[in-house]
């Protein structure tokens, strides 16, 4: 990938690419409630090809290593890799990958936007279905999840709970200057 397809922001664990400053691309967690202010957030910006399904894994898992995040790095690689997969097969453009620690509610955020403004729907899925679970998996594996409106699209996120103190080392690490 060149610096025309992949935009890091501060905080990326990898420099392949042009660094901008950012903010995370939703602006409601859940209705009726203020965004949580979040810190060491990273963005890419990924092209709506199959290729970017196992790039985002990728760097995902380089990302909670960098904050130090092993404790779930499986649960967030397999759902960051179910939602990035619904947006290169229902969208099209560009996908951007937002990763970020929320302090007050101490959760690890990830974000999917797209340009796509239907929002994700639950399917039953049969036994020899290849698809239809992946909404499923984030009802199992995560603390909260949910799709915001956009006026390019939707964002889909999700959150994952790290153990307190490995939260508060990654916090502390992330307001420290690079």
């Amino acid at each position: 990938m060149n610096a025309a397809t992949l935009t890091l922001t501060h905080g990326s664990p990898l420099s392949a690419a042009t660094l901008t400053r950012g903010s995370p691309l939703s602006t409601e967690r859940r209705p009726g409630t203020a965004l949580p202010a979040t810190s060491g957030g990273t963005s890419w910006l990924l092209p709506s090809e199959p290729s970017s399904v196992p790039m985002a894994r990728r760097l995902a898992v380089a990302q909670l290593s960098a904050w130090t995040l092993h404790d779930f790095a499986d649960d967030a690689e397999l759902l960051v890799s179910e939602v990035v997969t619904n947006a290169v097969r229902h969208a099209c453009g560009p996908i951007r990958l937002t990763l970020s620690l929320c302090s007050v509610d101490r959760a690890f955020r990830c974000e999917v936007a797209d340009e796509d403004p239907a929002r994700p729907r639950v399917r039953r899925a049969c036994g020899d279905d290849e698809g239809g679970r992946g909404l499923h998996l984030l009802d199992l594996l995560s603390r909260c999840w949910g799709s915001t409106c956009t006026a390019a699209g939707k964002v889909v996120w999700f959150e994952l709970h790290p153990p307190a103190v490995a939260l508060e080392a990654a916090l502390e690490e992330a307001r420290m200057p690079p």
